[in-house]
């Protein structure tokens, strides 16, 4: 009988941090345009940048610890013929304790098809016949399954408030792309086949000379545009210095990269694992398309909550330390949340653990 829970592995890896106890998640899927800040961190490298010429991405989910939002894993598996997908919804919790879906900007299809997403704010009108974002994220993950054709659905699907900012594509033909999209202006950066190599990095803020004009984040999303051109020059540097080495445990290693010289009474610090007073990572991702992989892991990615004051934590007083859960699309077969608000398992998601063990895959599992 399998009875391990996150805590448990974590232990295992001598973390001293509080175990967790799955409870249930009910959500109200609507869309809210309540989120006025967000951030993250992406990476992205493919061809001779990594280590097997395939096509990997990272992110971090940076959101304020209380009140949230959190992006808890879930399983779409689509009845009109769709395809199977993994994703991380952004959930806001409200004050009756009912959450609040604003969509899934990260996933990966059962094709490979990966995307991540980090937030910028544009200096134009939402689109009239905009798609709600839920919606707008729950076809790309059901339809879409090149580079190319996310490319295509971005130009071409009318974008409201949460369809917006910074993305990096990838999938299981090695190919990668940078774009960044605002709700009207899509600029295409960067795009490299499985035949060419490419490295990418993002935060919050456009780097091409065409979006920079229409970009009001320093004003509207200013805590995080301060931060963003650190992560994105230290995410650039980390690429570079891991050139024909990239793969799932460089990618692990870079996305957890903490400064320790950044000034820690700020909100949000100049860091990629950003341990911010009140702003800080939340989750984390990795996303190996060509084995249908999604790597997760919930809060700090070193689970240091020694610092600062706990009672601006929240749930990150449950972070994984560093605990990396593989969804492996082949291995999904049950539609539903794998993982709570709080970084506990649901009863699927300690299902599927047991079920990934019991196929020997429980190697795959670890820091």
């Amino acid at each position: 009988m399998f009875a391990r829970t996150i805590a448990q592995l974590k232990e295992e890896k001598e973390m001293n941090v509080k175990k967790m106890v799955s409870i249930g998640l009910s959500g109200v899927l609507m869309l809210t345009c309540t989120i006025s800040s967000a951030a993250c961190t992406l990476l992205g490298a493919n061809g001779t940048e990594t280590e097997d010429q395939n096509a990997y991405i990272a992110s971090t989910s940076d959101n304020p610890y209380l009140p949230g939002p959190r992006k808890p894993v879930y399983v779409t598996i689509p009845q009109d013929g769709g395809y199977k997908f993994v994703h991380t919804p952004c959930l806001i919790k409200e004050k009756d304790g009912s959450f609040t879906d604003v969509g899934s900007d990260r996933g990966m299809n059962e094709k490979g098809f990966s995307w991540t997403r980090s937030w910028v704010v544009p200096g134009e009108p939402e689109s009239v016949d905009k798609t709600p974002a839920v919606d707008w994220f729950l076809k790309l993950g059901s339809t879409v399954s090149t580079v190319d054709e996310a490319i295509e659905f971005v130009k071409n699907n009318p974008k409201g408030v949460g369809c917006q900012g910074n993305y990096i594509f990838a999938d299981a033909e090695g190919s990668l792309a940078v774009v960044e999209a605002g709700y009207d202006t899509v600029t295409v950066v960067n795009k490299w086949t499985g035949q060419e190599s490419g490295k990418a990095a993002r935060a919050n803020r456009w780097e091409s000379e065409e979006m920079k004009p229409l970009d009001r984040s320093g004003t509207e999303n200013k805590i995080y545009y301060n931060t963003s051109e650190y992560r994105y020059n230290r995410g650039m540097e980390l690429l570079e210095k891991n050139t024909g080495k990239i793969n799932v445990e460089t990618l692990k290693q870079m996305i957890s990269d903490r400064n320790m010289e950044a000034d820690p009474s700020m909100p949000h610090l100049y860091s990629i694992n950003n341990h911010g007073v009140t702003d800080g990572t939340i989750s984390a991702e990795i996303y190996d398309p060509a084995n249908r992989t999604f790597w997760y892991t919930y809060g700090w990615l070193d689970g240091d909550t020694k610092e600062g004051d706990p009672a601006n934590y929240g749930d990150n007083a449950n972070s994984w330390g560093g605990v990396w859960i593989p969804f492996i699309l082949t291995e999904l077969d049950e539609e539903g949340f794998y993982t709570n608000w709080d970084g506990s398992l649901t009863p699927l998601g300690t299902k599927y653990l047991e079920k990934i063990r019991q196929s020997g895959k429980e190697s795959e599992i670890g820091n």
